[in-house]
């Protein structure tokens, strides 16, 4: 036996300091030849990335039975009426409730009276002043009209003509989200250098850790940015109807700030807002970055630890819960609120990644209790009956053995499973689930600029 003449071997070196290919190996014969110091574990460098677990510390969770949610939400006891005008005693207002013998007080901005109804017809109605010089001093437009009273003669009949309550009805429906995941045998069968955060050297199990991280991030943002189909889109044609989210509902049923309350006098405004509705004492703020530093900035004019001194009722009177949370709290008039960072509003490859001028959400106050309702289907009965129910609600399907809160299943011949004769492993989530967002008006949306 002998050895080949080629290739021959290289004896004779370069005769000039020239960097040649021919003078260096390659990374990979280097990787190959001389071991790396190896640092194996996998290097989380955007840290834990998952954005789920709003809705678990908010929202309660039921099943449903049906494909529509619907729940009834009591109107204002008491009416209001803006842009009412007058010529001489005589208001107009299109479409107003007001009775004969209902004392109402009238205001023009500058300027209160009060008198009493004595002619309705159609959209106009006469009111007697109770001041001598009648409504001399009182605007002609825009004026703020409502009732505060009645008053009937000595021996005069009862009221005629009976108020109805005045509701909302409101439904929303599930939508269904699917993920999965495969491997085929050959990949789950490789061992790779790197070390998962699985513990195991089987980049397969990584993945699919990542994909079950993934899905449930997803199925709360889509709780969150989900939209109803409009009617004539083309996603009502392909036949999705989508799902109201809690973004969405705060913008249709809430309230809105355009971008950062600066000063506290612009934050009484939003105190101010709330106590036009349902004046719920105990707020949770979410915010970006720039919402969060905005409100400290805000408060530290006022008290460096403006935390001090709080009702911690929500976080059972533990100031120390509250601050392990990461919540910091303040109070204004009657209000707690409770202010804590959101990382899906800074994270960059989701809302983090919204310009300001695109309808940036910077930030939400969700209050915190319970809002009674009238039930619809509301679990799937259809009763009617006036039930007590969180403001977040996330609801499944889920009926005769089949629960569809979130179920994951495994096809395929790999990792001990023989399903059927695909030589792989598939991975299959499916949820299908929505989000009733009851009492919306209590809400609040911090966006823009």
């Amino acid at each position: 036996m002998a050895l080949n003449a080629s290739p021959a071997p290289k004896l004779t070196p370069s005769s000039s300091k020239t960097v040649l290919p021919t003078n260096y190996i390659s990374l990979f014969d280097f990787t190959s030849q001389y071991s790396p110091d190896v640092h194996d574990e996998l290097a989380q460098i955007y840290g834990k990335q998952s954005v789920s677990g709003f809705l678990y510390m908010l929202g309660a969770e039921s099943s449903m039975a049906s494909d529509k949610s619907i729940w009834t939400e009591e109107g204002r006891l008491h009416t209001v009426y803006n842009d009412v005008t007058r010529a001489g005693v005589t208001f107009t207002k299109a479409g107003h409730i007001f009775r004969v013998n209902e004392t109402v007080h009238i205001s023009d901005g500058s300027v209160s009276r009060r008198g009493i109804i004595t002619s309705i017809s159609g959209s106009t109605f006469d009111v007697a002043p109770y001041k001598s010089a009648g409504f001399t001093a009182l605007g002609t437009t825009a004026l703020t009209v409502f009732v505060y009273g009645s008053e009937f003669r000595k021996g005069t009949g009862g009221m005629v003509g009976g108020l109805e309550t005045d509701f909302t009805v409101l439904e929303n429906k599930p939508i269904i989200l699917k993920d999965m995941y495969e491997v085929s045998g050959s990949e789950a069968t490789s061992i790779g250098w790197v070390k998962t955060t699985e513990g195991g050297y089987l980049w397969y199990l990584q993945s699919e850790k990542d994909t079950r991280r993934r899905w449930e991030d997803r199925m709360e943002l889509a709780m969150l940015l989900g939209q109803k189909s409009e009617a004539g889109s083309a996603a009502e044609a392909a036949g999705f109807g989508g799902t109201e989210g809690l973004f969405d509902a705060i913008k249709d049923r809430g309230n809105g700030f355009e971008g950062i309350p600066s000063t506290i006098s612009e934050w009484d405004t939003i105190v101010k807002r709330f106590d036009a509705q349902g004046k719920i004492s105990d707020n949770m703020i979410y915010a970006d970055r720039d919402l969060s530093i905005g409100i400290d900035n805000m408060l530290s004019t006022i008290n460096a630890s403006y935390a001090g001194g709080l009702n911690f009722g929500m976080f059972n009177n533990d100031e120390n819960m509250a601050l392990n949370l990461g919540f910091k709290g303040f109070t204004r008039g009657t209000y707690n609120f409770f202010k804590t960072d959101w990382k899906l509003l800074n994270d960059p490859t989701l809302l983090g990644a919204v310009q300001a001028g695109a309808g940036k959400v910077r930030g939400i106050s969700i209050p915190v209790g319970e809002k009674e309702v009238y039930e619809g289907s509301y679990n799937g009965q259809g009763s009617g009956d006036k039930i007590t129910v969180p403001f977040l609600q996330c609801k499944y399907r889920s009926a005769g053995g089949e629960d569809r809160k979130y179920k994951t299943w495994v096809l395929g011949t790999v990792g001990g499973v023989h399903t059927n004769d695909n030589d792989k492993m598939e991975v299959h989530h499916l949820s299908e689930r929505m989000l009733n967002v009851v009492g919306a008006n209590n809400f609040m949306s911090f966006e823009g600029a």
